[in-house]
């Protein structure tokens, strides 16, 4: 297979299945050029005007918001599949991979296959609100026939857990400092030793391998690198054993749309064979996941989101080629991610507060087809005066923070954290030092830019401030919220006076946490407000909206590439956004 067939498929799907599409835009009517309308006022709740804001982390949840899922017909095995691997999340203990998905809300469920039904899954932690940033299907850790589970931290904690039928088992194992990966790969037995391997990528595209060891208490080995130069896939898909011969295998995905496949070679120092090319035209999906043998004969799968949401299956047909895609259903664009895809999709920002010209704050959800839920929700008032933004997230909640200058006072989550902040602008791109938490920027009258460290805790207190550079009064706009160049670290937008808009590119250090500035556009006077939604197009890249003064707001989707052709050609997103008198 080489181009991914997907115009035709959408066209055959949207004749009847696609009307089961689930969500609330669904309800929502849209202009000819966007998907939205001109945004609806809402009213908030009943608030003092002067209080700090206490914005909860929890998200609506919609009626019947689980996607559709059609599961392709059982055949039998395959000549190809000699010694095919078993699914690495079965957890309904029917043979088949069962789908484990996050919501929008940040809410987890499972698709089992035996019963063809969805059901909440529930993953043990001690803070009901913290999220993930990455689950990962390890498969059969221990040895005991059933699935293991691994969950990724913010703040790079890695933790096992027992997969059971509708909830984890409490934690079995876990480990911090995995943060200083972009990339973490459940790929099953890659070494032949039948115990599930780890890969991991690094921020230098180097490539390391968790040979695993067959018991839970210590999951993996010290880690060997295997590889380097891994930078160049913007999606690495642990596969499983798409040909059948027992192997874990990897599949990986350029920005031009390449796939290509990386066989398991069974061996601990060599992992994997010489990569082969087997298509094109793989962009037209924002995720690609490894979803293991859907059919029975012995090969494993693969999934594909398309930008609307849809989601389409790729049957193995052996040495890491797929049949055309088929239809598989609908309503993913609700899915911040599904377990086994081949990105890591949660920066910590996936919501934008907007200010009514009456002070009522309004949250708007980012879904992962390039639109917000709507209507939006009221969370309170903006008290007169104050300085406000809203922050990638500083803890582990996946939820940006409400971050309130009032006179000398800064409040964080309504929180009193300083009494002498004497800052004229803050922004809160992610973590910036590279301790996995969140941190804060601001700016002085002077146009220092300072740092201030972030200590994750739920109740953030910031730590002494890190002079950055000098000069940055020059910009009238700085904005941020996840990553814009590709490599995973997150990064800062600045537009100057005359409409140049600069990237910044994370280090992940404190004491340079950037780059040299880069200039990547020019002509963005002509809009009156930029915003970070985070990550709204669901490919792991964060976006920009701009907002022009006629009230026309468009988007700018990250490409992973550099220069002029870090976003994308502008969209338009909507009209009437000039509602509103502040966007953060």
């Amino acid at each position: 297979m080489t181009a991914p067939y997907r115009g035709r498929l959408r066209t055959l799907a949207a004749g009847g299945v696609l009307a089961l599409a689930v969500g609330t835009l669904a309800t929502t009517p849209s202009t000819a050029a966007a998907r939205h309308h001109a945004p609806d006022s809402v009213v908030a709740q009943s608030v003092t005007d002067s209080a700090p804001v206490s914005d909860p982390d929890t998200a609506p949840r919609g009626v019947g918001e689980y996607p559709t899922v059609v599961l392709p017909a059982l055949s039998g095995p395959s000549e190809q599949a000699t010694a095919a691997a078993k699914p690495r999340h079965d957890v309904d203990g029917d043979g088949r991979s069962d789908m484990i998905v996050m919501q929008y809300d940040q809410s987890t469920a499972v698709y089992l296959s035996s019963i063809q039904a969805w059901s909440d899954y529930t993953i043990a932690k001690t803070d009901p609100a913290a999220s993930f940033k990455d689950l990962l299907p390890v498969g059969d850790v221990g040895g005991t026939t059933k699935p293991e589970l691994l969950s990724l931290s913010f703040d790079g904690v890695l933790t096992l857990y027992e997969a059971g039928l509708n909830a984890t088992s409490a934690p079995l194992w876990s480990g911090g400092g995995w943060q200083k990966y972009n990339r973490l790969i459940a790929t099953g037995d890659v070494t032949g030793d039948r115990h599930p391997d780890l890969l991991a990528r690094d921020f230098a595209g180097d490539l390391w391998l968790y040979t695993g060891t067959g018991t839970v208490t210590k999951p993996f080995n010290t880690r060997v690198k295997v590889g380097s130069g891994w930078g160049i896939y913007d999606q690495i898909v642990g596969a499983s054993d798409v040909d059948g011969d027992g192997l874990g295998d990897v599949l990986t995905r350029t920005l031009t749309g390449e796939l290509w496949f990386h066989k398991g070679a069974g061996s601990a120092t060599a992992p994997l064979k010489a990569r082969v090319k087997v298509g094109t035209g793989w962009n037209a999906y924002n995720v690609i996941t490894g979803s293991d043998d859907g059919d029975g004969d012995g090969l494993s799968d693969l999934l594909a989101r398309d930008r609307d949401g849809v989601e389409y299956w790729f049957k193995s047909t052996g040495g890491g080629h797929f049949a055309a895609p088929a239809y598989f259903g609908s309503g993913y664009e609700n899915n911040t991610f599904i377990v086994g895809a081949g990105t890591t999709q949660l920066y910590g920002k996936a919501q934008n507060l907007m200010t009514q010209t009456d002070g009522t704050l309004v949250k708007y959800y980012a879904l992962a087809n390039g639109t917000y839920l709507t209507p939006p929700t009221g969370v309170g008032k903006e008290t007169p005066g104050s300085r406000n933004t809203y922050a990638t997230a500083l803890n582990s909640h996946n939820h940006a923070s409400y971050v309130q200058n009032i006179g000398s006072d800064l409040y964080i989550r309504s929180k009193k954290v300083s009494s002498t902040w004497n800052y004229n602008a803050m922004v809160g791109p992610g973590d910036l030092t590279g301790d996995g938490k969140g941190d804060l920027l601001s700016r002085d009258s002077a146009g220092v830019l300072w740092l201030h460290p972030g200590d994750g805790a739920v109740d953030t207190k910031l730590g002494t401030p890190i002079k950055v550079s000098s000069g940055w009064n020059a910009y009238n706009a700085l904005v941020g919220a996840g990553d814009y160049s590709g490599d995973g670290r997150p990064d800062l937008l600045a537009r100057d006076t005359s409409g140049r808009l600069f990237l910044f590119k994370g280090t992940g250090t404190s004491t340079a946490p950037f780059a040299a500035r880069e200039q990547i556009a020019t002509g963005w006077d002509v809009y009156d407000m930029l915003v970070a939604p985070g990550d709204i197009d669901g490919d792991s890249k964060g976006d920009v909206l701009a907002r022009a003064k006629d009230g026309v707001l468009y988007r700018y989707s990250s490409t992973g590439n550099a220069g002029t052709a870090t976003f994308a050609a502008r969209v338009e997103f909507g009209r009437g956004w000039n509602i509103y008198t502040n966007m953060l």
